[in-house]
């Protein structure tokens, strides 16, 4: 839910999504199956649910995801949960356990496809597959590797107009925190390299 309040304190009216996420946060109260809040931030964040609550946001506004949103990674998802996706006209580089998927390839085919400008980037450490451990309670198979992510890190400032980037779903207790907090630090650094690279930290600072 950290990215919704992202999204109202940018302020931006055509703003775009880049999530990579195991998980579409996109649950709304009737379709939620575990009582899990922080599932529902995209569906409050489009004015769905929780609306007296988000209405309390400075900034708050419902936005629209068709073809305004693109996921990397998501994968563990019901079959609700997927069509609800769908039916949002977001579009999606799904992960997968049967094949091995190109994510930095499929990346650069979507940024190439669509201009997301301005963007907000959203980076749950879920997204990374479950090989690497335990990110938080809920690790999944048939996500990014580490030299995946960092590839996609450094692409998007490259192929977009990042504004923010929001790391989150991190529990360093899970399990493997050590481990995943270095993943973490490349990821990050390899995304401002990335800015600085293109000028664009210079010329917005």
């Amino acid at each position: 839910m950290a990215s919704a309040g992202v999204a109202c304190g940018l302020n931006t009216d055509d703003l775009k999504f880049i999530y990579f996420d195991a998980h579409g946060d996109l649950d709304s109260p009737d379709v939620n199956e575990n009582g899990y809040l922080d599932a529902m931030g995209l569906s409050m964040l489009r004015g769905e649910s929780w609306k007296t609550l988000t209405r309390t946001v400075p900034g708050f506004k419902p936005f629209t995801y068709d073809g305004n949103f693109l996921y990397c990674g998501l994968r563990d998802q019901s079959d609700v949960q997927r069509q609800r996706v769908i039916d949002a006209g977001m579009v999606a580089i799904w992960g997968e356990t049967e094949r091995k998927v190109d994510f930095v390839g499929e990346l650069s085919k979507q940024l190439e496809a669509k201009s997301y400008d301005p963007a907000l980037v959203h980076l749950d450490l879920d997204v990374l597959d479950e090989s690497y451990g335990k990110v938080n309670d809920y690790p999944s198979p048939g996500g990014l590797f580490e030299s995946e992510l960092l590839g996609c890190m450094d692409l998007v400032p490259r192929r977009s107009t990042p504004r923010s980037l929001t790391v989150c779903s991190f529990d360093p207790d899970a399990g493997d925190g050590d481990r995943i907090a270095v993943i973490a630090v490349r990821a990050v650094t390899s995304f401002v390299q990335s800015l600085l690279d293109t000028g664009a930290l210079i010329n917005d600072a």
